[in-house]
């Protein structure tokens, strides 16, 4: 049996045992509160805790859709955070259930096995459930890379690749210096840090021989760096907007700079089969979430204010988000291409349109 082989079992015997596991945590989240146990149907009530300050009658709900997700006390909770908040999602039509925090590894898992309806992933993700015969489809467009150059865009972009002040580290380079062999924390495998800092060494003459990575959450990841047991971390906002502001650190590389511009892409997505039966539930909660995070970027201060609220941070910054929604195919290819660099897939196994679908094309804002 050849490498690519053990590789595909590798992915599918993967998510067979994270549907196991998702069954079982799924059953601890849902018993903490009587609003997990709803299934999804366009006759629900309003669930306890739902915010009622943006004006929106608690009255008539019966017309609300259920949508359930998982969100995690994260920089990549915003959007849905910002939706209860200010209203967006019951506006939208959307009563929106919140199944609780679950590991990002799971959460895929979690989504195929019906626990939720909607999730958001980079491209890789949803090519790994793809690997592994799940039958999902991207809708829309979620984050994005802010435009242009200012200190005010570094701030938002993806990733930051941060080294402390004492370091030597100014460039790649300096990192694999007189054969060093640097490690980096990233937060798991298979996700947007090790493809992007992968790309990063690759188009330095360098490969994946040349540092070692270390897993650590992103939390965790500043207080590493402090104590030396790792050289380099790769933190999302808002960890690497507490470590900068801490201290002691800087940034030796951006997700832009390292990944250009389709860096921070994301994709909202459903399974084939939840489509095929809610496409106008579908339709309601695109242009509920996409308000969401429109209204985020238009509000940076006020998101990020929510944002550190809602994940017990004093102070927090955003993720940018695509203001348009559109899926572009070049920006999915980089992805494909990365990840046939890294041996992840092979050339021409999956296209751009393999991952997303058109149907929802009236809500992207072209």
């Amino acid at each position: 049996m050849n490498r690519k082989n053990v590789k595909t079992i590798a992915v599918i015997l993967f998510v067979i045992i994270a549907v196991i596991l998702v069954f079982t945590t799924g059953c601890v989240n849902q018993s903490s509160s009587e609003e997990k146990k709803n299934e999804v149907t366009n006759q629900e009530k309003l669930p306890e805790g739902q915010n009622s300050s943006s004006g929106v009658s608690q009255t008539n709900t019966s017309s609300l859709v259920t949508i359930r997700a998982n969100v995690n006390k994260d920089c990549a909770g915003t959007p849905w955070f910002v939706g209860e908040e200010k209203g967006f999602f019951l506006n939208g039509g959307i009563n929106f259930v919140d199944q609780g925090a679950l590991d990002w590894s799971l959460q895929p898992a979690a989504l195929i096995s019906g626990q939720t309806d909607v999730a958001d992933a980079h491209p890789n993700t949803i090519i790994n459930l793809l690997k592994s015969s799940a039958k999902v489809k991207g809708v829309v467009a979620g984050g994005d890379e802010p435009e242009g150059e200012g200190i005010e865009n570094i701030e938002k972009e993806h990733m930051h690749w941060l080294v402390l002040n004492t370091s030597p580290y100014y460039t790649i380079q300096d990192l694999v210096k007189d054969g060093k062999k640097p490690k980096i924390a990233v937060g798991a495998l298979g996700i947007c840090a090790d493809l992007e800092n992968n790309y990063w060494f690759r188009k330095n003459n360098l490969t994946k021989d040349d540092f070692e990575y270390v897993i650590i959450p992103d939390p965790q990841q500043e207080q590493a760096l402090r104590q030396g047991e790792v050289d380099v971390i790769v933190p999302h906002p808002p960890f690497f907007t507490a470590a900068e502001q801490h201290g002691g650190v800087r940034p030796i590389a951006t997700s832009r700079e390292v990944f250009g511009k389709e860096a921070g892409i994301t994709l909202l997505y459903f399974t084939e089969d939840f489509i095929k039966k809610n496409p106008d539930s579908v339709r309601k909660f695109i242009n509920a979430y996409k308000e969401a995070e429109r209204w985020s970027n238009a509000h940076p201060e006020e998101s990020a204010v929510i944002t550190a609220k809602r994940i017990g941070l004093d102070k927090s910054t955003t993720h940018y988000y695509s203001d348009s929604g559109v899926i572009e195919d070049k920006v999915l290819q980089k992805w494909i291409d990365a990840m046939v660099a890294d041996g992840d897939i092979k050339p021409g196994e999956y296209t751009p349109k393999d991952l997303y679908i058109e149907d929802f094309k009236d809500t992207w804002e072209t």
